[in-house]
Formats: C-alpha cells, structure tokens, sequence
C-alpha cells in the first residue's frame, strides 16, 4: 500500500503533529477569550480587535505551514513567511 502524502499520522511525524496541533490549540484559546469578552461587553475596540484576530490567524496560518516542515522543527515555523496566509489554501 503507497503512503498518502496528504495525511499527516501522528505515528509517522509526532513532532510535526505536536507543532501544529500546539497552534490550533494557541488559536483556539484566543478566539475562546475574544468570544468570552464580546459576550461579557456588549462593545469592542475594532482596533483591538483586529489585532487580536490578526494573531489568531498567525496560529492558524503556522498550522497550514507547519504540515509542511519536516521533523517539526520549531525554529523553522516561527517565521514571518509561515505567519502569513498560505498560498495553497483555496477558501470557498
């Protein structure tokens, strides 16, 4: 049986399934806290907020890119270009 390439097992790469599951957690918790605070304040600081989901995508975009780097290297993610949207990534 030939490997799919587009399935990422925590049995075959654990460092990588580490990584990138570390960000979706990261982006989890801090869109759980902005939707805390929207529903315990009836207003919010566009600014503010924008800040905060621009960081919330940052998790997002280095679980895209972190499928990618082998061996979970975590030096690696952590760059402007993984934090940016990915551009293999269609959105419908």
């Amino acid at each position: 049986m030939e490997p799919n390439l587009d399935l990422i097992r925590a049995d075959d790469a654990p460092l990588t399934w580490a990584m990138i599951q570390d960000q979706l957690a990261e982006a989890h918790a801090h869109l759980g806290e902005l939707i805390s605070e929207m529903n315990r304040d009836s207003q919010f600081d566009q600014v503010d907020t924008m800040i905060r989901l621009g960081h919330i995508y940052g998790h997002l975009n280095r679980f895209c890119y972190g499928r990618k780097i082998p061996g979970g290297d975590v030096d690696q993610l952590h760059t402007d270009s993984n934090s940016e949207f990915p551009d293999d990534v269609t959105l419908t």
